[in-house]
C-alpha cells in the first residue's frame, strides 16, 4: 500500500484513537467537556495531517529495538536512587552536578531503521529519572542528554546506537556543567 491510498486510512485511525483517549482521560460526556473534547480532537488531528503531508520519513520498528524497553524498570529504580543521593547531598549544603553530556549516537535522517531506533532511544532512555535526552543530532551524530547526577550510559541506550567512547574526551563522552550564577544559589 503506497503513501496516497494510506493516507485516509491512516487518518482515520488516528481520529479514532484520539477521539478515544479523549474520552478515556476525561471519562464524561458533559456539554462544556464535549466541546472542548471536539476541539482538542480538531487541533490534533490538523496537526497530525500538516505533519503527515510534510514529513517523508517511515519507520522500520524490529523486535530487539521494542524489546530493549525490559531494562527500563532497574534503570527507574536506579535513577530514583541516584535522585535520592543528590537530593540528600543537596540538603546537606553539596550542589547536585547537573550536567549536560554529549555521546556519539549511530543515526541517519533517511534510514528507517537509524530514525526508529533514534526515537526508541529518546523515549526509553528518557524514562530513567536521571536521564532527560534533549535531542539527537542526525547531522553529527551525537546525542545530548541532561543528568542530576553522573552516571553510566544505559546499555538499552547503547544497544539502539550510543557510542559511548567514540567523541572526544577521555571518559568517553563530553560533559559540560551548569553552572548557575552565583546570585542564583
Amino acid at each position: 500500500m503506497d503513501r496516497g491510498t494510506r493516507g485516509p486510512l491512516v487518518f482515520a485511525a488516528a481520529l479514532v484513537l484520539v477521539t478515544a483517549l479523549w474520552l478515556l482521560f476525561t471519562g464524561s460526556f458533559k456539554p462544556h467537556e464535549s466541546i472542548a473534547g471536539a476541539a482538542s480532537v480538531a487541533g490534533t488531528m490538523v496537526f497530525l495531517t500538516i505533519v503527515y503531508r510534510h514529513e517523508l520519513q517511515g519507520i522500520d520498528l524490529r523486535w530487539n529495538d521494542a524489546l530493549a524497553l525490559w531494562r527500563a524498570p532497574w534503570y527507574v529504580i536506579t535513577g530514583i536512587s541516584e535522585i535520592t543521593l543528590a537530593l540528600l547531598k543537596d540538603l546537606a549544603g553539596q550542589r547536585a552536578e547537573s550536567i549536560f553530556r554529549v555521546c556519539g549516537f549511530h543515526t541517519a535522517k533517511a534510514d528507517p531503521h537509524l530514525v526508529t531506533r533514534r526515537a526508541l532511544a529518546t523515549a526509553y532512555t528518557s524514562v530513567a529519572p536521571n536521564f532527560i535526552v534533549i535531542g539527537i543530532d542526525y547531522r553529527q551524530s551525537r546525542m545530548l542528554f541532561h543528568q542530576i547526577q553522573r552516571s553510566a550510559v544505559p546499555r538499552m541506550t547503547k544497544n539502539l546506537g550510543a557510542e559511548v567512547g567514540s567523541r572526544e574526551g577521555a571518559a568517553g563522552d563530553s560533559a559540560a556543567r551548569s553552572e548557575a550564577p552565583e546570585q542564583a544559589r
